[in-house]
């Protein structure tokens, strides 16, 4: 649910061919990073989107009730 210092790193030809196989086909673009989840080791998390947008600023997020 939570996590803490990224580290971004270019997905391996492993990572990128589990992906396509899940979606049908690689994504135009693919983040991977590695990140503290509070556990002994980093976990590796995967970001498949048709697009991405770079946006300067506040982030705020609502928080969804139940």
């Amino acid at each position: 649910m939570a996590f803490s210092d990224p580290e971004f790193r270019e997905p391996t030809p492993g990572e990128r061919a589990e992906i396509a196989r899940l979606v049908g086909e690689e994504p135009p673009v693919l983040v991977v990073f590695e990140a503290d989840g509070g556990g002994t080791e980093p976990v590796s998390c995967l970001i498949a989107a048709e697009a991405c947008a770079v946006r300067q600023g506040t982030f705020r997020r609502s928080v969804r009730a139940g």
